[in-house]
């Protein structure tokens, strides 16, 4: 397949290139528009104008002074469009004679509503009007000089309706971004993402082993370099994308030079990284058994039963002792550098950026004094085992080669260390130690204070940090994004674009625990190490031209055609071993060493064609189809296609819309239909052996068994949706509506069908295209600019979005019947005609038969049927950010507040602790609530019908995510103390509080990156204070 779809680009390649070279010859009747742009009050010269010549592929930017020049503009009447984000796009007509120059001037109003009216397509910048689907805009020069954003995951949470993100709460941790639902229970749902027109690695960043915290290579994007972030929400909008683009495509458009003078803009960062979250307390009830003079633990149930009689009860929370705690402060810091200038010819721009983060996690007190006794040097990891280090370096350089051919080339280059102590769902871990103590810090029944090491225990349970922490795990990066942006104008009806690319990262997972160090786990102390190393190529190339044509001035045509390659390459070796001998850091030294290897590999060729016209310049309609090939695709399923259509209608420009409809300014309908795919794992097509060895007569014989059939006949899951909407001015401009609807069908699901035990081999499945699954939502977005004067503006952005997913059906087996519900009697499954990853369990009832505040096993009765609990991922959500400029406006203060809802959370945490350790508050203490005591007997007491109904708990919350306040300094005041031309102070915060009546620790507590939230023992969003110093030279 490799070699056809490398044949299949050469040939499409050569198409392209000879019908550009046909039409690259000189045409005549043609004269030069010059002019200039300004602002309408105070005539001042306006740069980073785009003017375009309608009808035609001439198009170009304001220089610093406001200047613009159009060669090669055809003669005869034309018009010219000026857009510029902030200010309300302008066209004027101009008479063009041949061989001669005419002049124009734009004076430009600023928006009171200011939105992004050029958007980035798959092919090319298109205006947002013509647009027949929603694209979401998150301007992130203005975010990050408003809000405390270290990474992607910060920038994208409650931006924009229908993008759902679960944000990491470790230093390092990726988040998961889900756009318009969940659509798929067997592949990825996680978008693609385009940088600069280069298709992004976005995948996880491998596995750092820690328990369940992994970080995200998405995260190794410096927000700082980034101009703006526009997502393409679904199949509807991403056709044209192709395979892999069903979930959504994000795409990343960097800083770029401007004409004129050098900029030099730098920034200091400072900032503090506290955990508020109330983490498990630990609980014992201590008292005698009756007749007995015995000190042991008791339960709440043998309380109420007359089996113990009480003494004492106690509890401890080892995360709120000062000695015993490892939570510690964090710290943040961060500088960068960029520039950038040029002239009309050559723009560049260049940053530089570092960063350190130290996560909020360190070595408890006691600790520290019992190494300190016994003369142990502490190691960094030891001290502070959450570390991320960060350098980036990016240039970008635009060149106008000549008048028809601008080239434009990105590089960015990363490198990042990064480490993290043992975590999560691991009983290793720091928080499951911490959370199954006794409730008491020395001996008592059950528990005597002193670990296996002779170490004082203090509470902890098997082990305590500094154990733990001796445990190293470290991941490095090296990363370098390299692009290429040609486009070519050899006509002024003909416009041609290439982007190639490559995305290059080179991993190394490091993890180390010497010799007699770390917790006396099993083996572990003998000592372990791992050195894995990973190469990935991601590669990507794009090519499209695109012809206009104006038959009649009410008509305008643009017929697009091009070609997409993807290569994507992952390489994986790993070499460990066990049984270290001291002072050995390296696999080499292991006793028992073991290595690994792994290689991924998969291609995707696509072309494509789009034909969009425009009546009346208010109608627009749009067509366009993709076929694609991948080499994960099935040998008998060679091909696929992708069409899309689509229909936007400004509505108020029409003569008998009604022109005095109150508060009413524009109106547009908008819809769009379309398709795109989601490719099978790289080698589920393939079918693969493993070895094995078995005794034939007194020989030992080795053979081979299928450890995965392989499907000829796979293809990919194909997405369709229905999207239409409106958009609506109000107010004199103040307000702007978006409202859109949508109806989202993924068919030819994969899913594992099983096989009889006689069909003859050792494969007990087989993944085929079975099922089919749908989203429905709808999503709303105003932006309001409510005051707007001189000395204060106050604006408002609300985003609402509601999505609903089920399943359509599972499947049908060989014999026609459907295919049984996946996950049967588990807490999540798969049932036709609910919803994906849906919770489910075993209810309960209970009653306090004698009034005493009290339960026994016996009070609470399960009932033998599973039952649907609910939705797994929140289906509401709303975010609302105010503003509000004071003191002549050089004070902003902003806030971000936001509330989900919609779902339940399954509090894994509480319940693990209920069910597997002593101390859990609702059994070991002697006040809990009857609720609470029910769902804990429920879920320890009831044997093979134990039922965690009673921790499904209902989802829904408000956060105040961001505060921020970022003031302008006077110029003289900037130029004396700074030396600056102007200079701004940003006091920020992240997660400031939250209200819920969840009762886990923090209904965003997560440590996957999965479609279900994974909350048992892990850790809680922490909180940011940032001070940064923005100076611009």
């Amino acid at each position: 397949m490799q070699v056809s779809l490398h044949g299949s680009m050469a040939r499409v390649v050569a198409s392209v290139g000879a019908l550009l070279l046909i039409v690259a010859a000189p045409i005549f009747a043609q004269g030069t528009v010059t002019g200039r742009v300004v602002t309408a009050e105070g005539q001042l010269p306006l740069g980073d104008v785009q003017v375009l010549v309608e009808g035609t592929s001439i198009v170009t930017m304001t220089s610093a002074e406001g200047r613009f020049t159009l060669r090669n503009v055809p003669a005869g009447a034309r018009e010219l469009r000026a857009f510029r984000v902030g200010y309300t796009p302008q066209k004027k007509p101009v008479a063009v004679t041949a061989g001669q120059t005419a002049t124009l001037e734009f004076a430009m109003v600023p928006a009171i509503v200011k939105l992004q009216e050029v958007v980035t397509t798959a092919t090319g910048e298109q205006r947002r009007v013509e647009l027949g689907h929603t694209v979401a805009t998150v301007d992130v020069v203005k975010k990050m000089g408003e809000a405390p954003i270290k990474n992607m995951g910060d920038l994208l949470v409650a931006k924009a309706p229908g993008v759902q993100v679960l944000p990491a709460n470790m230093t390092g941790g990726g988040s998961r971004v889900r756009i318009r639902g969940t659509s798929s229970f067997s592949l990825s749902n996680d978008p693609i993402y385009i940088i600069d027109g280069i298709r992004m690695t976005s995948t996880s960043a491998g596995g750092i082993g820690v328990g369940g915290t992994a970080p995200s290579r998405v995260n190794d994007i410096n927000p700082s370099e980034i101009e703006n972030i526009e997502i393409v929400k679904g199949p509807s909008a991403a056709s044209l994308y192709g395979t892999d683009a069903a979930n959504g495509v994000i795409v990343i458009t960097t800083k770029r030079g401007r004409a004129g003078r050098t900029n030099w803009n730098t920034f200091v960062e400072h900032g503090q990284i506290s955990d508020p979250n109330e983490y498990p307390t630990t609980h014992a009830i201590l008292g005698k058994s009756v007749g007995s003079t015995v000190q042991r633990r008791c339960f709440l149930r043998e309380v109420a039963a007359g089996t113990c009689v009480v003494d004492s009860a106690t509890s401890l929370n080892v995360y709120n002792r000062p000695d015993l705690t490892p939570i510690k402060l964090g710290q943040r810091d961060q500088m960068g550098l960029q520039v950038n200038g040029g002239t009309e010819v050559a723009r560049y721009f260049m940053s530089f950026d570092v960063q350190k983060e130290v996560g909020p996690f360190g070595l408890p007190a006691f600790n520290r004094a019992r190494f300190d006794s016994l003369k142990v040097p502490l190691d960094d990891h030891l001290k502070r085992p959450s570390q991320l280090e960060q350098a980036s370096f990016r240039t970008n350089v635009n060149a106008a080669l000549s008048q028809n051919l601008d080239v434009g080339v990105t590089s960015m280059f990363t490198r990042l260390e990064q480490r993290l102590p043992q975590v999560d769902n691991n009983v290793n871990s720091f928080w499951y130690n911490g959370m199954i103590g006794p409730g008491f810090t020395g001996a008592g029944p059950g528990y005597t204070g002193v670990g296996s090491l002779g170490q004082p225990l203090m509470g902890y349970g098997n082990f305590t940090p500094g154990e733990i922490y001796q445990r190293l795990a470290t991941q490095g990066i090296q990363r370098m994004i390299v692009g290429t942006n040609i486009n070519w104008r050899p006509r002024n009806w003909l416009a041609a674009r290439a982007d190639f690319g490559v995305d290059l990262t080179s991993r190394t997972d490091y993890g180390l625990q010497k010799f007699a160090e770390g917790p006396d786990f099993s083996t572990q102390r003998q000592g372990t190490v791992t050195d894995a190393r990973g190469s990935t190529r991601n590669m990507s190339a794009n090519i499209n031209a695109t012809a206009t044509w104006v038959p009649f001035a009410w008509l305008n045509s643009k017929l697009t055609v091009g070609t997409q390659y993807v290569n994507f390459n992952n390489y994986t070796n790993s070499a460990g071993g066990s049984i270290l001998p001291p002072g050995a850091q390296n696999a080499g030294q292991a006793t028992t060493p073991n290595v690994s290897q792994g290689t991924t590999l998969a291609n995707t060729l696509g072309v494509f064609v789009e034909e969009a016209v425009s009546l009346f310049d208010r109608l627009w309609l749009t067509t366009g189809v993709r076929t694609d090939q991948n080499s994960a695709f099935g040998r008998n399923f060679q091909r696929v296609y992708y069409p899309k259509v689509s229909a936007s209608w400004m509505m108020s420009d029409e003569e008998w819309f009604p022109k005095k409809i109150p508060l009413l300014n524009t109106f547009r309908l908008r819809s769009a239909y379309g398709f795109a795919g989601q490719q099978p794992g790289p080698n589920d097509a393939l079918r693969t052996f493993s070895t094995t060895s078995t005794t034939v007569g007194a020989a030992d014989v080795s053979g081979l068994l299928s450890s995965a059939l392989g499907n000829p006949d796979i293809q990919p899951e194909r997405t369709r949706e229905f999207e239409t909407g409106f958009e609506a001015k109000l107010w004199d401009s103040r307000i702007n509506l978006d409202f859109t609807y949508y109806n989202k069908k993924n068919t030819d699901q994969l899913f594992n069908l099983p096989l009889a035990g006689s069909a003859g081999t050792a494969a007990t499945s087989i993944l085929m295209n079975l099922g089919a699954t749908q989203n429905t939502g709808v999503e709303m977005l105003i932006n309001a600019q409510i005051l707007d004067s001189r000395n204060f503006g106050w604006d408002l952005t609300i985003s609402g979005s509601k999505n609903a997913n089920k399943i359509i059906t599972l499947g049908l087996l060989p014999s026609g019947l459907p295919l049984p519900t996946i996950g049967l009697n588990g807490t999540v499954q798969q049932r036709s005609g609910l919803p994906i990853h849906s919770y489910w369990s075993r209810p309960f009832s209970y009653s306090d038969s004698n009034n005493d505040g009290m339960l026994v096993s016996t009070d609470v009765v399960v009932d033998t049927t599973w039952k649907f609990k609910g939705y797994s991922q929140p289906r509401d959500e709303i975010s609302i950010t105010n503003g509000v400029e004071l003191f002549g406006r050089r004070l902003r203060l902003t806030a971000l507040a936001d509330f989900k809802s919609g779902s339940n959370l399954f509090n894994n945490e509480e319940g693990f602790l209920c069910q597997q350790s002593v101390s859990c508050p609702y059994t070991s203490s002697l006040k809990p609530s009857l609720a609470n005591q029910a769902r804990a007997l429920a879920y320890r007491d009831q044997g093979t019908l134990n039922t965690g109904w009673g921790f499904m708990e209902q989802l829904q919350f408000w956060r105040l995510r961001e505060i921020s306040a970022v003031y302008t300094l006077p110029d003289n005041i900037a130029r004396t103390v700074f030396r600056a031309a102007s200079a701004n102070v940003n006091v920020a915060v992240r997660n400031i509080k939250v209200w819920t009546a969840y009762t886990g620790v923090d209904p965003e507590a997560n440590y996957g990156q999965g479609d279900t939230q994974q909350t048992l023992l892990t850790a809680g969003p922490p909180r940011y204070v940032n001070l940064r110093i923005n100076l611009r030279y």
